[in-house]
């Protein structure tokens, strides 16, 4: 093999791994993409769970009624409902 077939040779095997480092590299991020997709709204959900449970714990019932919403939510300090 003449000198010139060789660095051809290496310059083809080059690219190839260069090729390679960018697919693996463009998986990691769809991976990173996927997961913030995935994890964002379930923190969401949890974080309006807590507030959610939050809210029950101040309510204090004073009947066997079901409390109205409005009501509800002018005692625990959370402005008017649309």
């Amino acid at each position: 093999m003449t000198e010139r077939k060789q660095a051809e040779e290496g310059l083809r095997k080059a690219q190839a791994e260069l090729a390679h480092v960018i697919r693996v590299m463009t998986m990691g991020e769809l991976a990173t993409s996927i997961a913030h997709e995935i994890n964002q709204p379930l923190s969401a959900i949890v974080t309006n769970g807590n507030a959610c449970l939050r809210w029950l714990a101040v309510i204090r019932p004073t009947s066997t009624k079901p409390a109205k919403l409005p009501g509800a939510l002018s005692a625990m300090g959370i402005g008017r409902v649309m």
